[in-house]
């Protein structure tokens, strides 16, 4: 299973049941050997449309080649959702309107 959590317009565009103003995840099928983009698509959501990903808390660099693993959460942020303090934190600031060339974690290590 995979804990998945859209946030912003995401969520209308997937279930149009789902609240915006809760952080309430979704369980989906978990599928061997799937990337994020692959997980993307099957969500039905535009790859143009998305901005951050973030599994168990790390961000994801590379949607093309990053497999989802078993029991992961998964967070989706649509483009142009600037993230808050925590989440700029774990872009490294800087990398708010471009994705990091290196793989970072909460501490911006490497």
């Amino acid at each position: 299973m995979i804990d998945l959590h859209l946030y912003g317009h995401l969520k209308k565009l997937y279930d149009p049941n789902l609240s915006y103003f809760t952080d309430e995840g979704v369980k989906i099928a978990w599928k061997s050997d799937e990337t994020v983009e692959e997980l993307i698509l099957r969500l039905n959501l535009s790859i143009e449309r998305i901005g951050e990903c973030f599994i168990n808390g790390t961000v994801v660099n590379d949607l093309e080649t990053t497999i989802v693993p078993s029991n992961a959460r998964v967070a989706i942020f649509p483009l142009g959702m600037h993230l808050l303090c925590g989440g700029q934190h774990l872009k490294g600031h800087g990398f708010i309107t471009k994705r990091p060339k290196v793989k970072l974690n909460y501490y911006n290590e490497e």
